[in-house]
C-alpha cells in the first residue's frame, strides 16, 4: 500500500514508526513537497528556482523520523583543500558538487533541501549561476543569493553558506 499524507495524519506516532524505512522515507519526499509554498501565482522570473517559503510540519516529520541535515559553508575548495576551477561556472559546478558530496555523506539529497543561502563575489554572473544550479537542483528550496566584495581566498567566486536538507532515520 502506498501511504498518503492524509493516511500518515490518521496515524499515531507508534503506528507510523512502524512502517517500514522505505515507507517512510517515500512519505518524507510527500511532506517535503506538501511544505513547499509560493505566495502567489502570478508569474514571475524566480518560479523554478525557489519556493517563498516552507512549511515545517514538526508533527509529520516526527511521524516519519526525518531529522534536519545542516551542510557547513562550501565553496570551490575541494575537500583536500586546492580550489576547483579558475572561472565562474567551474566554480559554481564544483561548490554545488561539493554540497551534493556532503548531502550523499548525510543520506539525503538536493531533492530534499528546503533552504540554500550562496554568496556570489560577482552579481552580474548570476544568470549563469541559475544555470548551473539548475542542473543540480530538482525542487525549489527556499533560496537567497548574496553578492559580496569577497570569500575566504581571493580566488573564490562562491560560497553557499547555508544548506538545509531532511533525511529518514533507519
Amino acid at each position: 500500500m502506498e501511504y498518503t499524507l492524509a493516511d500518515l495524519d490518521a496515524m499515531t506516532i507508534a503506528d507510523a514508526h512502524a512502517l517500514s524505512f522505505d515507507e517512510r522515507d517515500r512519505l518524507l519526499d510527500l511532506i517535503i513537497a506538501d511544505g513547499r509554498h509560493q505566495s502567489t501565482d502570478a508569474v514571475s522570473h524566480r518560479i523554478g528556482l525557489y519556493c517563498d517559503y516552507f512549511e515545517e510540519d514538526l508533527v509529520r516529520m516526527l511521524k516519519v523520523r526525518a531529522v534536519k541535515v545542516l551542510c557547513r559553508g562550501t565553496t570551490a575548495s575541494g575537500f583536500d583543500g586546492v580550489i576547483v576551477g579558475d572561472d565562474e561556472e567551474s566554480q559554481y559546478r564544483a561548490t554545488l558538487q561539493h554540497v551534493q558530496t556532503t548531502l550523499e555523506a548525510a543520506q539525503t539529497s538536493y531533492e530534499r533541501v528546503v533552504t540554500l543561502v550562496v554568496f556570489l563575489t560577482d552579481m552580474r554572473k548570476w544568470p549563469l549561476f541559475n544555470q548551473v544550479y539548475r542542473e543540480f537542483i530538482p525542487n525549489p528550496p527556499c533560496r537567497a543569493v548574496i553578492g559580496t566584495t569577497g570569500l575566504a581566498e581571493s580566488p573564490l567566486l562562491i560560497e553557499i553558506v547555508e544548506c538545509i536538507a531532511y533525511r529518514v532515520l533507519a
